[in-house]
């Protein structure tokens, strides 16, 4: 059986997040055919790095990023630092031959992930982002349905990712609040992923982005003044004319970390939330009106822990699913993509087109008008 070992760039709660997926793996895909090997962790402080080693199984750990890169033994590297890292480690791991994992946005700027997706097209290595929330089986069968036609032709679509937790002006900030994060790369990208994935790519966009507060606690005793924003409104208009709209929040009072996603068609409608995970609402246009009202109405489809095999089987496929078993699915997708020798669908090519379409919102902000993309 194929062993892929692994190395783990960033201890902190992404980092966390792809080991735990990693360390799950053999419990809920076990018919699967290749194996992970944890091989090491690179944290920036030498004493995380060992503590993260000891607690999660690691073979070796390091403080030097490098290092890590040079092991022979290590096949695929999970980039889980800060935003502005991102080129400098995804390039050097391309460089070096290692299949990267890397988790969203790609950069910070869209100059930035196009030179990250030149180095990888001139490369043989893998890529992936990580997009979690495509990996439930209810967005699953959110995408199943749009390819089938279910839906007809959009007409409009809605995304709206909110959270609260940036209301507070005396929280000390963290970097995703500084100016190489801010709300459109963190939460808005998952946003704007799910409307291309599902609705296709836009031929021009509007933006209207907010930073709350002009400075913020440091946690040093200073003030921080170079800020990402903290909200973010977006239409975008496709190819035929549909609009929509994209939202982006950590200002939303009264959230938590919830997504939703409505799209809707000449012949069918689809509605899924992050916080009602489980099940896919199915609006089927074609069905006729009838007295009493037919059959006609939202069909309450439930996913639930339907993945296809090997998954599936733990945990049961009647349980909850919540939020890491998409982080556990978007990981195994793409280490079975590797041990097959299958490019994945969502590489780095596809994230800085994502990143560019980012760019776009920014110079709407800044203008004040509609602009185009042209992907």
């Amino acid at each position: 059986m194929k062993t892929i070992g692994i190395g783990v760039i960033g201890w902190g709660f992404m980092g966390k997040t792809h080991t735990q997926a990693l360390r799950s793996l053999p419990l809920y895909y076990q018919d699967a055919d290749f194996r992970v090997a944890l091989k090491c962790v690179c944290a920036r402080h030498i004493e995380n790095a060992r503590a993260a080693a000891r607690d999660a199984g690691f073979e070796r750990y390091t403080d030097d990023y490098r290092e890590l890169l040079a092991m022979p033994d290590i096949d695929v590297v999970s980039v889980c630092t800060p935003n502005e890292r991102h080129e400098e480690m995804v390039i050097a791991a391309i460089r070096a031959g290692k299949h990267v994992y890397v988790d969203k946005p790609l950069a910070v700027t869209g100059e930035s992930a196009d030179r990250i997706a030149r180095a990888a097209a001139e490369s043989d290595v893998f890529t992936q982002m990580v997009f979690n929330i495509r990996y439930f089986p209810a967005t699953m069968r959110t995408r199943q349905l749009v390819e089938e036609g279910r839906i007809g032709e959009v007409l409009s679509f809605n995304a709206r990712y909110l959270h609260s937790g940036s209301i507070d002006p005396n929280k000390p900030i963290g970097w995703k609040l500084q100016a190489q994060g801010g709300v459109l790369l963190d939460m808005g990208s998952h946003a704007l992923d799910l409307v291309t994935w599902l609705a296709g790519w836009p031929k021009r966009v509007f933006c209207k982005l907010r930073t709350l507060y002009p400075e913020r606690p440091d946690g040093k005793g200073g003030v921080e003044r170079a800020l990402g924003d903290d909200q973010i409104q977006a239409f975008l208009e496709l190819e035929n004319g549909a609009v929509g709209c994209v939202e982006a929040s950590k200002i939303a009072t009264g959230t938590n970390d919830e997504m939703t996603l409505e799209i809707r068609g000449t012949k069918g409608a689809l509605i899924w939330r992050s916080m009602d995970p489980s099940y896919l609402y199915f609006y089927d246009n074609t069905l006729p009106e009838a007295p009493l009202g037919g059959m006609r109405g939202f069909t309450q489809i439930e996913s639930v822990q339907r993945y296809p095999a090997p998954g599936g089987k733990f945990l049961p496929v009647k349980n909850a699913v919540g939020w890491d078993r998409g982080h556990l699915h978007c990981y195994f997708s793409f280490l079975d993509d590797v041990a097959h020798g299958r490019r994945p669908e969502n590489g780095v090519a596809e994230g800085a087109r994502l990143q560019r379409l980012m760019d776009a919102l920014k110079r709407s902000d800044a203008v004040g008008a509609w602009v185009d993309f042209e992907g």
